[in-house]
Order: C-alpha cells, then sequence, then structure tokens
C-alpha cells in the first residue's frame, strides 16, 4: 500500500539534492545540514555559536541544548518554551511550542480550536490548528535525535521561507529536544571522553562499547519508550500531560538501531498493527511515508519501511498516539554509536546520522501540513466513532476495584493522567462473583472519547493474527496492579466529581495506646515498616493472623505479616513512637489501628512467639557483567521509591573483594552470572549458611539452582523446544516458529499457598503475574518448599502457544526454603516488571522482611541430590 500513497507536495522546501556518504569525516559546516536557497534570521543564534563547536563535532550535552533551546526563544517570537517536569537527576524537561507569531500571542485559544477536532461535542471546521509532537532521543545513546533537534530548533526559528511561514499559520510544533536528558548526559560523557582527534571507526574501540549503565536507559535504568502507558517516571508523566492537553496529529519517535542497517521509518509490519487501531492510522502513516522517501531518495540515501518493528503495544512513543486520532511515527537511523564507526555500508558518522534525523523532521512538518484537513478530519473521526462504539457497547462500562487503598490509587492515576474519565462507586456491588466495596472502587463509562485505549488498557486478548510480538502482547492494567474488574451493565450510585479520592473510615491514632498496628495488605506496608526502622522504633511481625481489640471498641481483624508496635522495648519515649508512626502512615496512605490491650479475643495474643522483632535489612544486590541491566533497575527502582530501603549494588566483578558480612540480603536478578567463579559460589554458600537471605529472580534463581543453592530444578529448555516440531516447515515459517515457541511478554495466573509467609498480604488464593520467559522449576519434592505455581490454564492475556501453556501448567514459580541458618527465595519471573506490576512487587518486600518466618528445609537427599546432579552436569 505504501507505493501507491500520494507523493505529497514539499514545494518551497529546496533541499539539497547532492548525495553525500554516510562516511562525513570532515568538519562539517551548518550548510551541510540545512536546506538551500533559504536565508536564516542573523539575529536568531547558530547551534555553532551557542555551543562553540559545529553540531556533529561533538556529542551535545543536555545542559547545552537547554542553554540554547532558551536563547532561541528568547531570539525568535514564533518559540516559546516552558519546564514541564524534572528527572530524577533534576535536568529539565523541556517543551517548545512553536508557531506563527499570531498565533503565539492568542495561543490558548489555538490550543481550544485544536481540541475541537477531539472533543466529540464540537466540530472542528477549515481553520482548526495542525499538531505536530516532535520528541527526540527517548534512548540517551541514540543521539542523533537530540542532535537533529538542535538544527530544526534552529531552522524553525531562523528560517525566512513562505513555505515555513504558511506551515507555522497552521500548524503547532511541540518539539520535545530530549525525551530522556539523564541517558542522554550519560552517553555524551561517554563519547566525548573518548573521541579521538583522528576518529576511530574500530567497532570494537572504546568509544563505541558502553559500560553496563548505557545512555540508552534513565537514572534508574529503564526504557523510557515502553512507559508511555505505564507512566512510572516524571518524564513520561510530564510527557503525556503535555499529550494530553494539546491531543497532537502527528508524534514523532527518532530512535537509532545498529550501525549495519540503513534507515528505517513507518509504516512496520503491516500484521502487526494492533487490531483496535483503525486503517486510516496506517493509510496516513504511509502519506508522510511518501514525504520522507522524496526527502531521502533527494539525496540519494537508503531507507526502508513495512520490514521491522510492530505497532501493537500501546506504551511505546510511535504507538500510543495511534489509538488517540493521531499517527505516530517511529525514525530509526543506523547509529555511529560515538563519532565514526565501520558498517557493512561502509563508514557511518556522526553528522551523516544527525543530517537523515534532521531532514525527516522537515519532511513530517511538511508533509503533515500539506495533507492538514485529513490528519485532522481522521482525529474528529477517530473520537466521534470511540463515542459511537462505547454507545454500542454490550455493555455501560467497566468496574474497577481493590481493598488495598495504595494499589487502587495507584490504578487510578494512570487511568486519570490518559484523559480517561472514572467515577468512584458509592454502594457496595456484586457482580459476576465479584465484590465492589463503595469507596473502593470506580465505574469507567464505556461512552466515552477515550474508549479505545481504555479497550487498549482493559483487553485481554489472547489470540493474534500474527503472534510475532516486537514487545509485550499482553499488559492488561487492573491485572498487573491484582485489582478486580469487569464489564457491567446497568444502573450504579457513583460519585459526581471525576476520579474523587479512594475513601475509607478514618481511624484515628490514639496517643494511650496500648501497642500500634497495620496491615500487611495494604502496598505500602513495607514502606511505613522501613521508616519506622530507620527511625530506630521496636517494630514486630506477627506470622498469624491478628484479631485486635481497638481503643474504639471494635476488633481490628489483621492479615499474618503485619506489623505491631508496642511500648515494650522501645529506647525512646512513646509519645516520640506515636508521633513517627502517624507521621509516616500518613505519608504512605496506610491505616494505622490503635490497640487497647494485648489480650486479643481470638488467636495469638501480641506476647506470642508468632510475634517477632523485625531487624533492619541491610541489602545487597549484584550488578554489572552478567546482570540484566533492566531487571536490575527495576528492583532498584521499588526498594528505593516505593520502600524507602538502601540498597547496595556491587558489580560481579568485586564479589571476591567484598565484605559480605555487611549484609543481611543478598539479590540476583535476572542474569547468567558467568563472572562468578568458584571461590565467589563458596564464599556465597557459606554466607547463606551462617544466615544470609539470598533472594533470586529468572536467570538469578536457575544460576542458584544450577550452583546447589535452590533445592528446585528448572524446567530443561528441552522440554520446551520438544513440544515443537519443524516437520513440513519451510525456511519462510522460520519466523512464526520461533515466535510460537517464546513467552511474548504475557500475564499467567498462578496459585499460591497463602499460608506460607511469601504470600502473606496477599488474601486471594490466584493472582495474576507477568511472564516473559520460558523460566519454571520442577514441583518440589520436599513439602511446603513450593510457594506458587501456575494454575492449569495459567494464561490471563497476551500471548503463549498452548504448547508452552501446557508445559508451566503446574508448574513452581516461587520457591523457599532453608540453608543451614539461612534462606534461599527464588523466583522463576520478574515480580516487578517495569515497575507497573505493583500486584506482585510486594513479594520483593515479603522475600526481604519475611525470611525469617521460613522454616522448611528442602529435602537434604532428594532435592538436594538432584540439585548437585544438576550443577554437576552444568
Amino acid at each position: 500500500m505504501l507505493k501507491q500513497a500520494l507523493t505529497t507536495c514539499l514545494a518551497g522546501v529546496a533541499l539539497l539534492t547532492s548525495t553525500v556518504t554516510a562516511a562525513q569525516t570532515d568538519p562539517v559546516e551548518l550548510d551541510y545540514y540545512l536546506p538551500q536557497d533559504v536565508t536564516y534570521d542573523p539575529s536568531v543564534p547558530t547551534p555553532e555559536e551557542a555551543l562553540g563547536y559545529q553540531v556533529g563535532e561533538w556529542h551535545v550535552r543536555h545542559d547545552q541544548i537547554v542553554q540554547y533551546m532558551y536563547q532561541l526563544a528568547e531570539s525568535s517570537d514564533r518559540i516559546t518554551i516552558e519546564e514541564t517536569g524534572r528527572t530524577h537527576e533534576q535536568r529539565p524537561l523541556l517543551l517548545l511550542t512553536v508557531t506563527s507569531p499570531d498565533n503565539q500571542q492568542n495561543i490558548d485559544a489555538v490550543r481550544e480550536k485544536h481540541l475541537a477536532a477531539a472533543d466529540p461535542n464540537r466540530d472542528a471546521d477549515a481553520d482548526t490548528p495542525l499538531v505536530l509532537y516532535m520528541g527526540y532521543s527517548i534512548h540517551g545513546d541514540e543521539s542523533s535525535g537530540s542532535n537533529a533537534a538542535l538544527l530544526f530548533a534552529y531552522y524553525l526559528a531562523a528560517a525566512q521561507n513562505p513555505a515555513l511561514d504558511k506551515a507555522l499559520q497552521d500548524t503547532v510544533v511541540l518539539l520535545d529536544p530530549s525525551l530522556n536528558p539523564d541517558g542522554l548526559a550519560r552517553f555524551a560523557q561517554w563519547a566525548n571522553q573518548h573521541r579521538s582527534q583522528n576518529l576511530v571507526a574500530d567497532p570494537q574501540s572504546r568509544e563505541h562499547v558502553q559500560p553496563f549503565v548505557r545512555g540508552r536507559v534513565n537514572h534508574y535504568w529503564f526504557d523510557l519508550n515502553r512507559d508511555w502507558l505505564l507512566l512510572q517516571h516524571p518524564e513520561s508523566r510530564a510527557r503525556i500531560a503535555n499529550f494530553q492537553k494539546w491531543k497532537p496529529n502527528v508524534l514523532t519517535d527518532f530512535h537509532e538501531m545498529g550501525t549495519n542497517s540503513t534507515f528505517f521509518f513507518q509504516p512496520g509490519i503491516p500484521s502487526r498493527k494492533n487490531p483496535l487501531t483503525p486503517d486510516e492510522n496506517v493509510r496516513l502513516t504511509e502519506i508522510l511515508a511518501a514525504a520522507h522517501a522524496e526527502s531521502l531518495d533527494n539525496l540519494g540515501n537508503l531507507y526502508y519501511t513495512e520490514e521491522s518493528f510492530d505497532d501493537f503495544y500501546y506504551g511505546k512513543g510511535s504507538t500510543y498516539p495511534d489509538i488517540q486520532g493521531a499517527v505516530g511515527v517511529l525514525f530509526e537511523q543506523a547509529s555511529s554509536r560515538g563519532h565514526l564507526q565501520d558498517s557493512v555500508n561502509g563508514e557511518v558518522s556522526f553528522p551523516f546520522t544527525i543530517r537523515n534525523q534532521f531532514i525527516t523532521s522537515l519532511s513530517t512538518l511538511y508533509g503533515a501540513h500539506a495533507n492538514k484537513k485529513r490528519f485532522i478530519d481522521f482525529q474528529e473521526r477517530v473520537y466521534d466513532d470511540a463515542m459511537e462504539a462505547g454507545d454500542d457497547a454490550n455493555f455501560d462500562g467497566y468496574l474497577i476495584g481493590a481493598n488495598d487503598i495504595n494499589r487502587l490509587t495507584g490504578l487510578v492515576d494512570l487511568l486519570k493522567q490518559h484523559g480517561i474519565q472514572g467515577y468512584r462507586v458509592e454502594r457496595d456491588l456484586e457482580t459476576n462473583n465479584k465484590q465492589f466495596k463503595a469507596g473502593l472502587s470506580y465505574f469507567i463509562p464505556a461512552e466515552q472519547a477515550q474508549y479505545g485505549l481504555i479497550q487498549g488498557i482493559f483487553s485481554t486478548r489472547k489470540d493474534f493474527p500474527d503472534n510475532t510480538f516486537y514487545d509485550v502482547s499482553g499488559w492488561t492494567l487492573p491485572m498487573a496492579f491484582n485489582a478486580q474488574f469487569t464489564t457491567y451493565r446497568g444502573r450504579i450510585s457513583l460519585d459526581d466529581t471525576a476520579w474523587n479520592a479512594p475513601k475509607r473510615d478514618a481511624v484515628p491514632i490514639n496517643a494511650n495506646a496500648y501497642a500500634l498496628a497495620f496491615d500487611w495488605n495494604d502496598y505500602k506496608a513495607p514502606a511505613v515498616l522501613q521508616a519506622l526502622l530507620e527511625q530506630d522504633i521496636h517494630a514486630r511481625q506477627s506470622f498469624k493472623p491478628l484479631h485486635v481489640p481497638t481503643v474504639n471498641g471494635k476488633t481490628a481483624d489483621l492479615s499474618a505479616g503485619s506489623i505491631v508496635v508496642t511500648r515494650a522495648y522501645q529506647e525512646q519515649n512513646w509519645s516520640n513512637v506515636v508521633a513517627a508512626v502517624k507521621n509516616v502512615a500518613e505519608q504512605q496512605n496506610v491505616t494505622v489501628y490503635s490497640v487497647e490491650t494485648g489480650l486479643t479475643p481470638k488467636g495469638i495474643d501480641l506476647g506470642s512467639r508468632n510475634i517477632q522483632p523485625v531487624d533492619e535489612p541491610r541489602v545487597m544486590m549484584l550488578t554489572g557483567d552478567g546482570v540484566n541491566l533492566y531487571e536490575a533497575g527495576e528492583a532498584w527502582y521499588y526498594l528505593d521509591r516505593h520502600v524507602g530501603l538502601p540498597l547496595s549494588m556491587v558489580d560481579t566483578d568485586r564479589v571476591g573483594r567484598i565484605d559480605l558480612t555487611r549484609y543481611s540480603h543478598i539479590i540476583l536478578v535476572d542474569g547468567s552470572y558467568y563472572t562468578l567463579g568458584e571461590s565467589d559460589i563458596a564464599r556465597l554458600t557459606d554466607w547463606v549458611r551462617q544466615g544470609g537471605v539470598l533472594i533470586g529472580q529468572q536467570g538469578g534463581a536457575e544460576w542458584m539452582s544450577r550452583q546447589g543453592l535452590l533445592y528446585t530444578q528448572f524446567v530443561d529448555d528441552k522440554t520446551f523446544s520438544d513440544a515443537f516440531s519443524t516437520e513440513g516447515l519451510g525456511y519462510g515459517d522460520r519466523d512464526s516458529f520461533y515466535a510460537q515457541r517464546r513467552i511474548a511478554g504475557a500475564i499467567f495466573q498462578m496459585d499460591i499457598d497463602a499460608q506460607n509467609p511469601l504470600m502473606f498480604g496477599f488474601p486471594n488464593r490466584s493472582m495474576p503475574v507477568f511472564k516473559d520467559e520460558l523460566n519454571a522449576m520442577e514441583a518440589p519434592q520436599s513439602p511446603f518448599v513450593s510457594v506458587a505455581h501456575y494454575s492449569e490454564q495459567p494464561l490471563l492475556s497476551g500471548y503463549a502457544d498452548k504448547r508452552n501453556q501446557d508445559v508451566l501448567a503446574g508448574k513452581t514459580n516461587i520457591a523457599a526454603h532453608r540453608l543451614g541458618e539461612g534462606r534461599v527465595i527464588g523466583f522463576a519471573d520478574n515480580v516487578n516488571f517495569r515497575a507497573f506490576f505493583w500486584g506482585t512487587a510486594k513479594l520483593l518486600s515479603n522475600a526481604i522482611y519475611l525470611a525469617p518466618a521460613i522454616e522448611t528445609y528442602a529435602d537434604p537427599v532428594k532435592d538436594k541430590a538432584a540439585a548437585d546432579e544438576a550443577a554437576a552436569a552444568h
């Protein structure tokens, strides 16, 4: 279809027509990048005047981008600039609003006029302005985008061109020059500090080989291009606030790919479009693609479309807009990953990569403007159709609810940021065998403009026309937060105001209480406990359920794992303890009960041996070579931001030289841990036997099993591969064959032993868990070692071939046991996937704080022999 797309008129844009090779190693001038036959306002500073060097000579630092963008805004009446947020490292997130001077004088009215196209209650007209969101380098080490943003911003500010004047009169360009400032700054420092005067193209040279923490990721080592829907980071929240404020027609997402490639722009693989995305979105993408092709043809540059990448997961920059009346466009430039690098196509220079990103920025602007009416009409039609589809649906909306106010609040905040409307339920409701409590449940009407996005968020689809996925196939947000949800039809008692906060009965703290207690069911309970321990407050954790009489004459029923702060054993004044508990509980929105007496009406009393003191944990995580960067960052983020626990991070090549006795817990996330030698393994084993707690996830847990530390056996890879046959398949079937063999980022159901300490605070007998690897453990021979296993029909959402499901059904995915005086805990899955899986994230806290309650020894004959045999084979 792309080949038949109309060629977009780029009249008035005089692009360079000379062919320039990728090996542009000589110093370049500004006219290497800029269109010919265009004059530029001399009062607007060029990038070279601001930086002291020409674009492409060095990698621009984020602080230099900030400085230059403010200079442009000061010198041009086409540009205004705002700081929309701050990164974790406190770098400003900038947004430039670029349009004609007349529009700038009435920018709020311009925005309101544009929003008519996204409002089913209003009609757009011929004067409705076009809005483009131009974003660059969300992966910080794909820096040609942000460097091109310097040129594009200069062009918009300084070019004296009738075509540009006309475009800016009809268009608002929202220019985000750096979507990942922390990663960009890290990579610029790396590339610049290894730059030689005589550029080195050797791919093996240090300049082209980044260390463990690459520039791709943000401060917490996250891939921000997977966070558009999940919004766990300030960069994403600021970006989506701008998106929802303006509802753009086109969003660009400038990336880099492998050095041996050429240049890719969408459309991607046609069969891998999300079925909810309108077909017209693809046709508009093809129109823009024709404009990009024309520009690159004029330069004689190579490019391709439709062979790579997909548009399925709505959490990526190029796909998030597609369900919201906009067109997202992914650009992928072959990377120099430094200043110059060899490739199969010859040497790839940094200036060349920047130039392609800049040229396609121009073709996006002019190509979209030339087809303005089609983009506006499409946006209007998408939102009108969404309202109609919601009205025609066989249900009135979705119900969501959770007994845990903090998990529910996290889910509600996500939905609210995406412009979705929801209303708090005011009366208890039971439907489809599910309970929805008043004040802790919400109704999300189907008949609203964001119905398309709502469908994407709540989808539990399991069957797909094309089962090959570039990213995940299931991301059902209520499942991620372990919240109940269902469709609902009928009348319902609702709060009148959208998204009023969850509510529950207030429970004031009594300063004269015998003790204070809070339930471990709450997602933020570990954060409260950690904060109290850091203030030297004596806290005790119950290994059985509690039924405590409160000072208001009622009984509070608390789950196993709940925390009791007693007057006894405190080393500070009780009034100070009460004040501290009250302060922390209010900060974390956790209910604290004032206990009247230590004698309970049933169950254990507060002096029971089943209520043990909690020691402040000292936790270390292995990082560096052989460790999964993303998963390490997710664990760090959870413990740091959600629990408030200081986490020591030690690279694997230093294990033999550090004092392990400083730590009570060591975490091994997914990884191969190939750098750990026999002496390192012996030290870790001795550390566990002396009382340490070793926690492994995915590859980390499997490594523990192979070394005889975790007495389980992981399912052999051959078991999965034997389930698939290549008989009758041809060479052209190989992509589909390998796609079927993997778990495409799906949500599985696991059945749990709710009485196991690792599952305290998880009251349901089954719960969702994210699964993206073929990891699982055979059921241990020893009793009580298996903590959870996959259900017999495990797939809840996303794609997993039935043959893989059959192998995984009933297999153990969480195991724990004692080893000497210590404990060993293994998770077959990443319980904190991308930091949005709040439903299982607290399992990591349980593995830390509740490890002392694990008393099961694995059978020294059966399980240890099996583990030793596996280790010997390895």
